[in-house]
């Protein structure tokens, strides 16, 4: 069963500033208004229940035989709804709840793609939510994952997490997960590119926040990326596999609702023996009843090289029977913390088991 670990949490993220008020109500969070920033402090607990009569996390997809499931409970999917209180204890005051899905995107390691919105109904931040979309390496000692948006007082926010773990029940998997976030809203939305200004992914808070002081004052950055993506649905090599479909999957020429978790090599050239770069991990799903498109979410993590330890957030609609298509670049961590980009695929090779697409990103 896929399972969560217990986490400490920074998270810092920008956003418009939101009308509303701004004096503090709660004690889990401050914000000082700098006159040209708003900068909030907050401090709660997630608690992730896998166990028992009234769990807060359930299996809804997984492949159809986990014995050939390589990674162990790879493509296994988990809609959550995990309640956010003052304290550690589960009896503290609610202030929230996490809601959305995690799901293990990685065949060799523990990884989770997160695709999680946490929305407050405490105070001030009532009704006021952001959202993380990202890859969670929860084996790591730090990880950083992307925030790509928010609503009411996190209106256009974007940002990233650092996480790091310090407790895990391997029997069950229950967890409590304490994050402490220190946010900056910025009174105008900036729109930043990537900034290949980190040394390292494994900056701790104190530097994080450094970096994030320093920002405005940083030049944008624009970076090219060439690279091939691998998907294997059948065989001994295979990548993808099946989590999930409709109950009427079978009888549409879209094969609409079937959904598919995959762990993809990038390679700099077409042939999958060449110089590996990367990882492409996610999920796809056919989404449309007229013409195969698939609804993309996924993570390019980089391996080699400069941006090795990075990753860039990717969601977007897929029409692959298009000779050329663009989808969104949301977000990113390492050297591309903040970035939004395009990225165009083009199909090199298909064919029923297999295929091989061309990606040109800018971020």
């Amino acid at each position: 069963m896929v399972a969560p670990m217990v986490t400490t949490f920074l998270m810092l993220f920008l956003a418009t500033r939101a009308w509303g008020q701004t004096t503090d109500d709660v004690s889990w969070a401050k914000r000082v208004d700098t006159g040209s920033q708003v900068v909030t402090t907050m401090q709660f607990y997630f608690h992730d229940t896998l166990s028992g009569s009234n769990p807060s996390a359930i299996k809804v997809a997984g492949p159809q035989s986990s014995a050939t499931s390589p990674g162990g409970g790879f493509g296994q999917v988990m809609m959550i709804d995990d309640p956010l209180t003052e304290g550690p204890d589960k009896k503290s005051k609610l202030i929230g709840h996490a809601r959305g899905l995690y799901g293990q995107a990685a065949q060799n390691e523990l990884g989770l793609i997160m695709v999680l919105n946490y929305g407050f109904t405490d105070g001030m931040y009532k009704d006021s939510s952001f959202s993380l979309l990202s890859l969670n390496p929860v084996m790591q000692t730090v990880r950083e994952m992307t925030i790509v948006g928010g609503t009411g007082l996190f209106r256009l926010a974007r940002g990233y997490a650092l996480a790091q773990t310090y407790w895990i029940d391997a029997s069950t998997g229950d967890a409590i997960v304490g994050y402490n976030r220190e946010s900056k809203l910025l009174i105008l939305c900036t729109i930043f590119m990537a900034f290949p200004l980190v040394h390292s992914i494994s900056e701790g808070p104190k530097e994080v926040q450094q970096w994030f002081k320093e920002l405005p004052i940083k030049q944008e950055k624009v970076t090219k990326l060439h690279f091939y993506f691998h998907d294997t649905t059948t065989g001994p090599a295979q990548t993808a596999h099946q989590i999930a479909e409709s109950n009427i999957s079978s009888t549409t020429i879209t094969q609409f609702g079937r959904t598919f978790m995959f762990d993809n090599p990038l390679t700099v050239e077409p042939d999958v023996r060449s110089v590996r770069i990367g990882k492409g991990q996610g999920f796809f799903g056919a989404a449309s009843f007229e013409e195969p498109r698939f609804l993309m979410n996924l993570n390019f993590v980089f391996t080699s090289g400069r941006y090795n330890g990075s990753t860039l957030q990717f969601l977007g609609m897929n029409p692959i029977l298009h000779r050329v298509r663009e989808m969104s670049i949301v977000g990113g961590t390492g050297a591309f913390r903040l970035a939004r980009g395009i990225a165009t695929a083009q199909t090199y090779f298909l064919n029923d088991t297999s295929s091989i697409v061309e990606y040109n990103l800018v971020v």
